[in-house]
């Protein structure tokens, strides 16, 4: 492959593709765009792994429930190419709405449970279906042998999982670490749309997963899910929910679980942010 290469539809993607005299093995990046450095450390994952990379750059409607928040969501459309173009071994494909979901739609509904019910799925009906659909189709269009996703949104990550198993898709996801800024504020698209003092001040997220991680194994859950929320609401941020939860599961987690993790949905002046640990 030379030069840098974007796409604008699944068809010229995959004639690209059958141009290479060996097939080449495929990992795929899906992103919405306002890519950071935690989505170049996905690629970077990627191309150690692959021989090369499909980045997409689709914002999705079906997973978005409030009308506002699609509509905001920032799209910088120029900026993510100009850091993309350094790349070798990495093409960028940004389908239409149209090309990823087709009048013949490949995708067969599956039932996603207690993920749907749960956290994200309790405050963003319909978001969680969203992102299931979207990514069947992005992996079914572009043939790829492996995903990546970051393990900030690790509710999503899980919804990932299970509908691959379920449509057997021949795809293997791969969970890649959150990265973080000196502060500990996870990146994210979103910060995109935070003033210097906003952003400031969700430094109390990291700063609130990281008292429960140090406190779990010293106290009760319950008791250190009650002063970590006490901890959250010292600082400015509206707290949507704090939980801790097995992430295998996602059934409130137990005092000494194998599994645990401590996950935040909180608002910055109307942003809505979202962000866990492990523990």
């Amino acid at each position: 492959m030379t030069g840098f290469q974007t796409f604008y539809d699944f068809g010229s993607l995959q004639r690209f593709i059958s141009n290479f005299k060996k097939k080449p093995s495929l990992g795929l990046v899906p992103t919405m765009g306002a890519l950071h450095i935690g989505h170049l450390s996905l690629i970077d994952r990627a191309q150690e792994e692959n021989d090369l990379v499909v980045v997409t750059i689709f914002v999705n409607p079906k997973q978005f429930n409030n009308p506002i928040d699609l509509e905001n969501y920032p799209r910088v459309p120029e900026n993510d190419l100009s850091l993309l173009r350094k790349y070798e071994r990495v093409v960028v494909c940004m389908p239409e709405v149209i090309d990823v979901y087709p009048v013949t739609d490949p995708y067969k509904k599956v039932s996603l449970g207690l993920l749907d019910t749960v956290l994200e799925g309790e405050f963003r009906p319909g978001h969680f279906a969203g992102v299931a659909h979207v990514v069947h189709n992005l992996i079914y269009f572009i043939k790829a042998q492996r995903a990546y996703f970051g393990l900030k949104d690790i509710q999503q990550l899980s919804v990932i999982r299970h509908m691959v198993s379920e449509t057997q898709l021949p795809v293997k996801v791969v969970p890649c670490e959150t990265v973080r800024d000196k502060s500990g504020m996870a990146l994210s698209s979103r910060n995109l749309l935070l003033s210097q003092d906003d952003y400031r001040d969700a430094a109390i997220i990291f700063k609130t997963l990281d008292f429960v991680k140090q406190k779990i194994k010293e106290e009760r859950a319950e008791d250190v899910k009650k002063k970590a929320i006490e901890l959250f609401n010292s600082g400015s941020l509206k707290l949507e929910y704090l939980e801790l939860i097995n992430h295998n599961s996602f059934k409130p987690y137990k005092t000494g679980d194998d599994y645990g993790a401590c996950c935040i949905a909180a608002y910055c002046d109307g942003v809505r942010l979202i962000d866990n640990v492990l523990l």
